[in-house]
């Protein structure tokens, strides 16, 4: 996609157009949507379009690339008429073409549909202890049962996620009863299904749970190649994004998924990006403070393979302890918030747990702290930032108090807790752990090919 000025910006001076050059060079679109299904990549580009970071003729097309791999006829030619370009005679009758393939297999599950459409038929067969049970006394067959899955996705791809949803839910319920074929193929399908049905319909704890289920499959799977499991964990982290931005606060099962060592080690391997998620996670979530500095190290060690403001910002304060950089990137975070699908509309509650951070940092290192000084370090002015640090001391308790004659703070030291320097000292082993045996596998490979 081209990227275009702001019509705004026309004649204006160069701070705009830096802006809009900021913006662009850190969106990661286009990292991210190789790793996306297409149905989660439409509300990143009407995001864009939005934005009008990009041509709104580009983006259009995008979008029609995209569509023109699912079954969202009507989506498409309101695409084509945003253009102002007749819509292919095709589209008519690829409608034709899904309506008969809808037709086709309702007919194929429509006993069972009917049976699932029945509350006490359902409690009935949720009673049953094996799929062949329920086949013997119910009006259906296992090829209507695996069809059901097939019927989900063709829903699906035609835009109608929540039904897509509900048939998955109840495939899963039924196939429950024998643990082997939710591991198998179709088993695996259906959670991919269950979990983008539950993105797009925004039931975003569904989607928590569907990728933990998932996560411990890949993690258990003996029988995937490590090439797959490490591809698919990639995609897996991609598709968290969804259910830990776009809620006001993200599962905490999510949470944990996506910050575990193992996730690091993916994403060191395959997508050092993600660090970016990472960061903003720690910095959005107070309750992961604790764990906060040894996740920096290790967003720190991935700096080469990637690196923007809000890596840098945490690796400014907590690696340097620079206040003087660590605001110069918190001011470059804006920007990349605002261009940040995911990030975008958490600037805000972003920035004031940045300036918490800052202001915990400085007050670990110094025992009296000047207000004006406090004040440029989060780019305020002398009186906010004491209305500022008074809220805080109130909502926070901290141990600290306000010296208003000599402008001041002044904090009241806490001993340091010897069971939690045995914690933070002994965290991240596994992760160093992963990452040497890697690097010695890599030099090992290396070798061989020298030979």
């Amino acid at each position: 996609m081209q990227q275009q000025a702001h019509p705004a910006m026309a004649g204006t001076g160069a701070e705009e157009i830096n802006e809009a050059e900021e913006l662009g060079k850190f969106d990661l679109t286009s990292k991210l949507t190789p790793f996306l299904d297409k149905h989660l990549i439409f509300p990143i580009l009407h995001f864009l379009k939005e934005l009008d970071l990009y041509k709104q003729s580009d983006i259009t097309a995008a979008e029609l690339t995209l569509l023109s791999s699912t079954n969202m006829i009507d989506f498409a030619m309101d695409k084509y008429t945003e253009l102002g370009v007749e819509p292919p005679e095709s589209l008519a009758q690829k409608r034709d073409e899904v309506l008969e393939a809808l037709n086709n297999l309702r007919e194929h599950e429509i006993s069972l549909l009917n049976t699932l459409e029945d509350d006490e038929k359902v409690k009935d067969m949720n009673r049953m202890k094996t799929v062949l049970e329920i086949c013997d006394n119910f009006d259906v067959t296992q090829s209507q049962i695996d069809g059901l899955v097939a019927y989900a996705k063709l829903q699906f791809d035609c835009g109608n996620y929540s039904l897509s949803g509900e048939l998955l839910k109840h495939y899963r319920v039924i196939v429950g009863k024998e643990s082997e074929v939710l591991t198998s193929k179709l088993g695996v399908s259906a959670i991919w299904g269950s979990i983008s049905s539950a993105i797009l319909t925004l039931e975003y704890e569904d989607a928590a749970e569907h990728i933990a289920n998932l996560h411990s499959f890949l993690e258990e799977s003996t029988r995937m190649p490590k090439r797959e499991v490490l591809l698919q964990k990639t995609w897996l982290l991609h598709w968290s994004l969804s259910a830990i931005f776009n809620p006001d606060h993200a599962p905490l099962k999510i949470l944990d998924f996506f910050l575990q060592e193992k996730s690091f080690s993916a994403m060191s391997i395959s997508c050092p990006h993600l660090f970016r998620y990472v960061s903003a996670c720690l910095i959005l979530n107070k309750r992961l403070w604790v764990a906060l500095k040894d996740t920096v190290w290790i967003i720190h060690q991935e700096r080469e393979a990637y690196s923007d403001p809000i890596t840098r910002f945490l690796s400014c304060l907590y690696i340097d302890l620079d206040f003087d950089a660590a605001q110069r990137e918190l001011q470059r975070c804006r920007l990349v918030c605002k261009g940040d699908f995911f990030l975008a509309k958490h600037w805000e509650d972003f920035q004031e747990n940045a300036r918490l951070l800052i202001f915990e940092t400085y007050c670990r290192i110094h025992q009296c702290i000047n207000i004006a000084m406090i004040a440029s370090k989060l780019d305020m002015s002398p009186a906010e930032a004491e209305l500022w640090i008074v809220k805080l001391i109130q909502n926070a308790k901290l141990e600290a108090r306000i010296d208003s004659e000599k402008g001041r703070v002044v904090m009241s030291k806490a001993p340091p807790d010897v069971y939690q320097q045995v914690i933070e000292k002994t965290k991240n082993l596994s992760f160093r752990s992963t990452m040497l045996l890697s690097n010695l596998e890599k030099r090992e490979t290396e070798k061989k090919v020298g030979m």
